[in-house]
């Protein structure tokens, strides 16, 4: 038997689990309707993929407003964004889509707003079980470095990426491509310096089949065979981005871990071939990031599933939460596949409804990020940042608000969140 010493963390009324831009939107919206409101993380930075996966930029985020709205305000008054080539101001007068964003600027800024709305922020923290009855989760186990600390809530917000507490408390999922249960390959960023000064980087799919081109003529084989290069703010330096870990499964953490090692060993071997390239000697890694990007993890089943036929009708809903213009991005499947991209189409723009973020299986629990309820097609198109930040956000208020009125977040009339996001400046 094992000896397991644990702590009692206190009461909560909402604990979000995951502090990546959907967990951070989600705290600090709960925050600002006078939650208490706990955010547990497992690294050591807010921000998830953008930050710690080095993934700096925010992808389908001209169209929305709110907490995304004030990210960029703050990135822009202090000079922590560029554009990239061809890139549009959107309604807002922001640098997206296609500004690159200084990631410690957004790490500070993520610790900024937690700490002005009253959000208590514990890192190094993980939920590793859930204690459930009656489709209600009672309390759920977190483990620190410290110790082990028992979290109860009214409200648990799954922002975990992964749906890591939605499985804990018993719900419904499903994972990767219908047909084949494979899902789309994890990536690595890694920040180089040293590219040749006249270099524009990959924008565009010319771009990016030219400088593929380039690669295999001097002997280099990157996996994705398009490779994707931006300039960061400072102008010194480039983001890099690379995919490898082929059906790497989220729930296995063997596979995982053999992603992480074959992604730095191939950002290393890719480097080093660039310095035998005219130009390109004094290329070198600054950093990389510190966990892998996981395009794919479980889908909660919920209230609601965004299938493929609203993706390809524009389906819109009274309780949508924002619009999606992002279309379908299937990576390969397979090292061997000879496209970047395969079996995608593109989404004529339609709502995420509040639905999606409630799943059918348990009843105090709600969904953020990338585990909201939706099919394999759809979920590669509304995945992206943005549109991340936005299921927190109205998640985030939503919940808030249930705990006010003592009623379940199914009960919530998904209307009142559909205005909320409208007022906050997402387009709906």
């Amino acid at each position: 038997m094992y000896n397991i010493k644990k702590k009692d963390l206190g009461n909560y009324d909402i604990a979000v689990c995951g502090g990546g831009i959907a967990g951070v939107c989600a705290a600090v919206s709960a925050a600002r309707e006078g939650a208490k409101v706990i955010l547990l993380e497992k690294g050591g930075s807010l921000g998830g993929t953008l930050t710690e996966g080095y993934v700096p930029q925010i992808l389908d985020g001209s169209n929305k407003g709110g907490l995304v709205k004030e990210l960029f305000d703050f990135l822009n008054a202090h000079q922590m964004t560029c554009s990239r080539v061809g890139a549009k101001a959107d309604t807002h007068g922001n640098r997206i889509p296609g500004s690159m964003i200084d990631t410690e600027g957004a790490k500070y800024f993520f610790d900024k707003i937690c700490a002005e709305s009253g959000v208590k922020v514990l890192f190094h923290s993980q939920v590793m079980a859930a204690d459930v009855e009656a489709k209600k989760i009672r309390e759920v186990l977190v483990a620190t470095e410290c110790c082990n600390y028992v979290l109860k809530a009214d409200v648990f917000i799954d922002a975990t990426g992964n749906g890591i507490v939605a499985d804990f408390a018993g719900c419904e999922w499903e994972c990767g491509d219908p047909s084949e249960g494979r899902v789309s390959p994890t990536s690595m960023g890694i920040c180089v310096t040293g590219m040749p000064a006249d270099y524009n980087g990959t924008d565009t799919g010319e771009e990016k089949t030219a400088y593929a081109q380039m690669l295999l003529k001097h002997g280099i084989n990157i996996s994705t065979q398009q490779a994707t290069v931006v300039k960061m703010p400072s102008l010194q330096s480039w983001s890099m981005g690379v995919n490898f870990g082929y059906n790497a499964m989220p729930d296995d953490i063997h596979s995982l871990s053999e992603a992480v090692i074959g992604g730095r060993k191939e950002a290393f071997e890719i480097v080093e071939k660039h310095k035998k390239i005219p130009g390109y000697e004094r290329l070198n890694i600054s950093f990389s990031s510190s966990h892998v990007g996981v395009r794919e993890g479980r889908r909660i089943f919920g209230e609601y599933r965004i299938s493929d036929e609203d993706i390809l009708t524009g389906r819109k809903f009274e309780d949508g939460i924002c619009t999606v213009t992002f279309g379908v991005d299937v990576h390969k499947l397979k090292s061997d596949d000879t496209l970047s991209c395969q079996r995608g189409y593109k989404a004529i723009p339609y709502h995420i409804p509040y639905r999606s973020l409630i799943p059918k299986d348990c009843d105090n629990l709600m969904l953020a990020g990338r585990c909201i309820s939706g099919d394999f097609y759809p979920h590669a198109s509304y995945r992206v940042m943005g549109n991340m930040a936005a299921t927190g956000e109205a998640g985030g208020y939503a919940a808030a608000l249930c705990v006010k009125e003592c009623i379940l977040p199914r009960e919530f009339d998904g209307k009142r969140v559909s205005a909320f996001m409208k007022k906050r400046g997402y387009e709906i």
